[in-house]
């Protein structure tokens, strides 16, 4: 979705997306400040955003051709390791090849295993690169904004899962299976 807004709106609208007027304000998020922290932009106020700034902010200038972050699926089917997206009308013609892979194999999985406890695992989850600019930046979960959510989606899976062996015994289990 990221690309496709990236790809039709302008600089403003974009802006005014990302940061809406609420009750005749705007407000960054904490996110949201990460962002500008790391882009070096030091203001905190929205409204004092210059308009290469907020072009700065707003556009992460996505290489489609070198996202890194795949779709998952608990299952292995051969057919959709290679697919295209974005083939829609609504799309406008903005198409690119996407991949999956079996949930064990992605990098929240990883995350998982050598998780210590929320907070580590949500500052690891900020760090995951999804993709690269077209200059070769490495744009991440806490670029797009997704860090918390993440988060909330995995939250229940650092406590370990009680199941049984064939032998009838109790096992806990870590890292999957869910």
């Amino acid at each position: 979705a990221r690309i496709f807004h990236e790809a039709t709106q302008t600089d403003k609208a974009l802006y005014s997306r990302l940061v809406p007027e609420i009750k005749g304000k705007r407000k960054f998020s904490n996110i949201q400040l990460r962002r500008l922290q790391r882009l070096g932009i030091d203001k905190t106020d929205p409204n004092e955003l210059t308009e290469d700034e907020i072009s700065a902010f707003s556009r992460l200038d996505f290489n489609k051709d070198s996202i890194t972050w795949n779709r998952v699926l608990d299952t292995n089917d051969r057919y959709l390791r290679k697919i295209t997206v974005g083939r829609g009308d609504a799309e406008r013609g903005i198409t690119r090849q996407a991949f999956f892979d079996i949930t064990v194999a992605s990098e929240l999985m990883a995350i998982l295993a050598l998780t210590s406890g929320i907070r580590d695992m949500q500052e690891r989850i900020k760090r995951i690169v999804v993709a690269f600019s077209h200059c070769g930046k490495p744009i991440t979960a806490d670029d797009l904004g997704v860090t918390g959510a993440l988060t909330v989606l995995m939250k229940d899976t650092v406590k370990p899962t009680l199941m049984q062996t064939i032998e009838g015994s109790p096992v806990l289990v870590h890292a999957g299976p869910f």
